[in-house]
């Protein structure tokens, strides 16, 4: 699972694709509530976990994200490199400046206009990637095409 070149496995349903990112949602939500004292630190371990979660490598999850192991999905590599930590970050940088633009806010004077105008890039981002997912002939969203990767179904799954 390492993700050599891309295989013939069938590609991932819309379901599946979006009930894999809602548990990612779901689980970097709770990482960062685990933090209430400190919402800024919670705020980057949010977005570290939306960033570096394809590239995990703890048990079952070998460069996959919890949801799409739940999900029976997994990412593969469309060129001769293997998939690392830096591929994740590659094609997931986008979705973690939601996440990430809080710690802007304690920069003095200015710092709520620029998180809240990072969110709104955020934001565009993120609704770039769901409409490019149901665009792309093969539902490949931005994010999989700047890491040169593919998420295909691969198994069951556990849902």
């Amino acid at each position: 699972m390492n993700g050599g070149a891309a295989d013939a496995s069938s590609p991932p349903t819309y379901h599946q694709r979006a009930i894999a990112a809602l548990l990612d949602g779901i689980i970097a939500t709770a990482l960062a509530s685990l933090m209430p004292g400190a919402p800024l630190l919670g705020g980057l371990v949010m977005g570290a976990y939306l960033v570096g979660r394809d590239g995990l490598t703890v048990g079952p999850l070998q460069y996959c994200s919890l949801g799409k192991y739940v999900m029976g999905l997994r990412l593969v590599s469309l060129g001769d490199r293997p998939l690392t930590m830096i591929t994740s970050v590659h094609r997931n940088w986008m979705l973690g400046v939601l996440a990430f633009s809080g710690l802007l806010s304690v920069v003095p004077i200015v710092g709520s206009t620029l998180a809240a105008l990072l969110s709104s890039v955020g934001l565009v981002f993120i609704v770039y990637e769901i409409y490019n997912i149901f665009a792309d002939v093969e539902g490949r969203r931005w994010g999989d095409r700047v890491g040169r990767t593919r998420v295909v179904a691969h198994g069951d799954g556990m849902l």
